[in-house]
Formats: structure tokens, C-alpha cells, sequence
């Protein structure tokens, strides 16, 4: 039973997978829809492989200033997110703020952070790292509040100090936590990097999109989105295997 479990778990996605692009191949021509609006899957793979070179220079950027981004904004929103649930005076200090940056559009931001910093990857990894912030703040502030309050007394009882806490109990108790925001970051990453590119670029796949849509080809934009779609899945699951691997060395430890 569990062996028919597993095999629906896996061949019913990949089903819808492949039907979706069987209908993307033959929907557009069935009911003879422009290019210029809905472009079928080969029209699209066929502008991919014509504009490769041009694509292969995109992606490097955008990948350079996604990950950049990526390792910023998680370093910066997991230190804020141990002071915060280390210290309750900064934690009621800073939370207004940290919830406060969440609700500022990254559309909005990203022009004044290309003013201050130039067209560069620095601009576009400081508005991929802006995105990333929030994120794991959060998710490390409730992480390492979660547990039950016997196991900070038992520490106590021994003598650890809060140090001794954080470090021995609470931030391996915080994994799973810690890794959703990683696993969110993992696409907001790619986000930000591309959205800034909209905003003022001379390379990436943002600045490929722009050019596409500028000149109405179509096939070669969905291209530029595919693209960006495999870096942030790609991106997400490498945090999935870490994850497997952070899982399964706590069961081991545990045992």
C-alpha cells in the first residue's frame, strides 16, 4: 500500500506536468492564437536556442546577484532574528520596524536603492537581499521561541547561561524554522534580482525581459521567464536538500 501511495505521489505531478506542456504545445495553434500573445512551447525553445549566447551572459548575472542577495539578506535577517529572540527590549524595538519593511512594495524601493548604488550587482543583490530580510527574521525569531519552557529550566538547573541555550539547544531546535525561511528566500532571491534589472540594468534576465517586450518578441520573453522560473526552483531545491541532510543528521544525533 505504501509503495502505491508513493508512486501516485510522484506520477500524478509529473502527469500534470506533461500535459501542461502537450496543451502549451497544441492549444495555441488549435484555436490559432498570435504569437505576439500566446506563443507555443517549440516557438519558445526556438527563440532560447537562437538568442543562447545573449541568454547564457543574463543568467550569470542574475544568478551572481540572486545569490549574493540570497547569502546577504538571510546573514542580516538571522542575526536580527537571535538578537530579537535573545534580548525582549529589542525584540519590542525592532519588530515594528522589521514588519514595517515587509509592506514597503519592492517596486518602490528598488529605484531608490539603483540611485543610491548605481546600475552595478551591487544595487540589484542589495534589492534581492532586501527581499530576503523579512523572511528569515521572522522565521528564526519564532523558531527560537518555540519550545517548552522545561527544557530552558533544565539548563538552568545546571548552570548554562543563556549562551550556553542558544547555542546547545535553541538554534538546533530553530532548524526547521530557519530552513522555510531559506526556502522562501531561495525564490524571493531571484525576485528582487529581476526586478531591479527592470528598474535599471545593462545585463541579466530582467533586462533580457525589457528588451523582449520592447521589441514584441514574445517567445523570446517567455524564454527570459522559464528561465527565471528554473533558477528559483533550482535555487529551492538546493535549500530542500539541505534541509534532508540538517533533518537527517538531528535524527542521528537524536539516536
Amino acid at each position: 500500500m505504501t509503495k502505491i501511495k508513493y508512486h501516485i505521489n510522484y506520477t500524478i505531478p509529473l502527469t500534470v506536468f506533461i500535459l501542461l506542456l502537450i496543451s502549451w504545445e497544441f492549444l495555441p495553434k488549435t484555436f490559432n492564437i498570435p504569437t505576439y500573445i500566446f506563443p507555443r512551447l517549440s516557438q519558445i525553445y526556438n527563440a532560447i536556442v537562437l538568442n543562447k549566447a545573449n541568454i547564457v551572459v543574463h543568467f550569470k548575472t542574475t544568478l551572481l546577484e540572486a545569490t549574493i542577495g540570497f547569502i546577504l539578506g538571510s546573514l542580516i535577517g538571522f542575526l536580527v532574528g537571535v538578537a530579537m529572540a535573545q534580548s525582549k527590549l529589542f525584540s519590542n524595538v525592532a519588530l515594528p520596524y522589521v514588519i514595517a519593511s515587509n509592506a514597503i512594495p519592492v517596486i518602490a524601493i528598488a529605484p531608490i536603492i539603483i540611485l543610491w548604488f548605481g546600475q552595478g550587482i551591487v544595487a540589484k543583490a542589495i534589492v534581492s537581499a532586501f527581499l530576503c530580510f523579512f523572511p528569515l527574521v521572522i522565521n528564526t525569531y519564532k523558531g527560537l521561541n518555540e519550545y517548552n519552557l522545561i527544557y530552558k529550566e533544565l539548563f538552568q538547573l545546571y548552570g548554562a547561561s543563556h549562551s550556553d541555550f542558544l547555542l546547545k539547544f535553541k538554534l538546533s531546535n530553530a532548524v526547521p524554522y530557519i530552513i522555510s525561511g531559506l526556502k522562501l528566500n531561495a525564490t524571493f532571491a531571484v525576485v528582487g534580482a529581476v526586478v531591479g534589472e527592470f528598474i535599471g540594468a545593462n545585463a541579466g534576465l530582467g533586462f533580457g525581459m525589457l528588451q523582449a517586450s520592447y521589441s514584441l518578441n514574445t517567445p523570446r520573453l517567455w524564454g527570459y521567464i522559464l528561465i527565471s522560473c528554473l533558477l528559483g526552483v533550482t535555487m529551492y531545491l538546493l535549500m530542500y536538500l539541505l534541509e534532508l541532510y540538517l533533518l537527517r543528521h538531528r535524527i542521528n544525533d537524536n539516536n
